[in-house]
């Protein structure tokens, strides 16, 4: 787990313990997680309140709807509370997340038995947990930066000509928060957000490899499937009963069958197994996403191109990022259900020959 980028960015935080037994570095872990998990309660306090209050001095004299008034304010808690509430599931499911990696090295090398396969899998598994890691951070950092270059040219095209800073500095004298507190809850919640996608990839990784097992136990069942087919004599409307000549075959494709029985009671433990541990962080992180989207599609609405063109922009880009987090990068978990149904079918089609 600690070899791929998921795992090794929720080391470094503390998220996940260090491998090596050193007490002071463990320490260390524990220390940077508790200060980053307090400083997101702290930080959703002050960048919730800054929010809202930049919010109300922006939409003072706005009309329109009051439905999708009220939708635009979704993202302005949404965001911050999403990554805050998924890193808390996370760590109550840490000890969890261990027993499960113990079990897909586990069915991996039992459903998987040929090493070199198996090696390809695994690294096409770690390409897909680097490549989506690393994707989900610099995407966030470039949503981000678009927010920040959107307050700069809203600053920039202001009548009096105020500067970011200057802008900034008095919205924080307002309210009595120093700037220095700013800037260290907004590292506070990028780097929490962060983290928070890579306990989606971890899920979506997951899925995957239950995906790749599910469908060698198919290719499996399939093989078993042609032997029984053989097996039988064919009439112009049905199927007749179960004839073999040789009693040897008949004993093999017995054994093939209770060892895929075996072997679908342990995946379908293995899939319960994921789901205990993620299917809360994936459902919150699904509807706190979905209410984003919901919010930046209203303030699009709301704010046309005409009004800020910088703030639309924004609200549009965010638009995509957010439609990307709550469809595209969950589809691997959809796509196991696809392997559920032709195994079901299969298995079937086997027991009704047998």
């Amino acid at each position: 787990m600690n070899s791929v980028f998921p795992g090794k960015m929720l080391t470094a935080f503390g998220f996940l313990p260090f491998s090596t037994k050193n007490p002071t570095l463990r320490f260390l872990g524990r220390f940077v997680c508790a200060f980053y998990m307090m400083g997101g309660a702290a930080g959703f306090v002050v960048l919730s309140t800054m929010a809202v209050f930049s919010k109300l001095n922006t939409t003072t004299a706005r009309q329109g709807n009051s439905f999708l008034l009220l939708l635009t304010w979704t993202p302005t808690f949404g965001i911050y509370i999403r990554a805050f509430i998924i890193m808390i599931m996370f760590l109550a499911k840490r000890k969890a997340l261990y027993f499960l990696c113990d079990e897909t090295l586990r069915m991996t090398n039992r459903l998987i038995p040929h090493c070199g396969d198996l090696q390809t899998h695994q690294v096409r598994w770690q390409r897909m947990a680097n490549v989506l890691g690393i994707a989900t951070v610099l995407g966030h950092i470039v949503w981000y930066l678009t927010e920040h270059i959107g307050s700069v040219l809203a600053s920039s095209s202001m009548d009096n000509n105020k500067s970011v800073e200057t802008h900034m500095n008095e919205t924080t004298q307002l309210l009595s928060v120093p700037l220095n507190v700013i800037w260290v809850a907004s590292s506070v919640y990028v780097s929490l957000f962060c983290l928070s996608q890579q306990v989606v990839v971890m899920n979506v990784v997951f899925a995957a490899i239950l995906r790749s097992l599910i469908r060698k136990h198919n290719a499996v069942l399939m093989a078993i499937l042609d032997g029984l087919k053989g097996g039988h004599q064919e009439t112009d409307t049905k199927v007749d009963e179960f004839r073999v000549s040789d009693a040897t075959v008949r004993l093999i494709l017995i054994e093939q069958l209770a060892t895929a029985r075996y072997n679908q009671t342990e995946l379908s433990k293995f899939s319960a197994q994921i789901n205990s541990v993620f299917h809360n962080i994936v459902f919150c992180a699904h509807v706190l996403d979905q209410m984003c989207l919901m919010g930046f599609v209203a303030a699009v609405i709301v704010t046309g191109p005409s009004v800020n063109l910088a703030n639309w922009i924004h609200n549009s880009v965010s638009i995509v990022f957010f439609v990307y987090y709550s469809t595209l990068l969950l589809l691997p978990l959809a796509r196991v259900f696809d392997e559920v149904k032709l195994n079901d079918s299969v298995t079937l089609l086997m027991f009704c020959l047998f």
